[in-house]
């Protein structure tokens, strides 16, 4: 956490983790900007965003959004912006069971550099197509619970409360956890 000095802005540096395709772009663009795009576009290492104007326990709070990519490739330089970081969504597809298990993988990998502490909320997106759902619910809750996480599912396609809602709960957890 750090503090701006031209605002009494609380600055909180989040990662988004999983595999490629599973949404967490779309995620961090329908939060941010209130859009969606169905053409498919690989994040390149990483691409920053930045959410001002978030209120969250009568605190003015900026969220710097480090969307990580999820190809295998850009491992070490997805390291780099690990660190300092104070919490993360960990996302899935709920149509690809094993972007689930990969989660395993991708949070040792963030824990590994971030810290153990660190609060993450777990997300089964792509709600959208429940027609091709391959994952309970119950999976993605009861994954969440192991890890001491926070769970939704969520369609960055059509947004809804539950996008916001997912930030700011992750950001009042994060404030929360801060020493002092």
């Amino acid at each position: 956490m750090a503090k701006s000095i031209l605002s009494n802005e609380i600055i909180i540096k989040l990662n988004s983790v999983g595999t490629y395709s599973v949404g967490k772009t779309s995620l961090i663009r329908r939060y941010t900007e209130n859009t969606f795009s169905e053409d498919y576009l690989p994040t390149l290492g990483v691409d920053i965003t930045v959410k001002r104007g978030v209120i969250v326990d009568a605190k003015p709070i900026r969220i710097v959004l480090m969307d990580t990519a999820g190809e295998e490739k850009f491992g070490s330089l997805r390291k780099t912006y690990f660190e300092g970081s104070l919490g993360c969504i960990a996302v899935y597809d709920i149509t690809r069971p094993e972007t689930l298990k990969d989660l395993d993988r991708w949070l040792k990998e963030y824990r590994g550099v971030a810290g153990e502490d660190k609060i993450i909320s777990v997300i089964g997106n792509k709600i959208d197509l429940a027609g091709r759902r391959t994952v309970p619910e119950k999976d993605g809750r009861r994954y969440a619970r192991a890890q001491g996480s926070a769970f939704y599912e969520a369609s960055a396609k059509f947004g809804g409360k539950i996008i916001p809602r997912i930030f700011f709960d992750l950001v009042q957890k994060v404030l929360r956890n801060l020493p002092g």
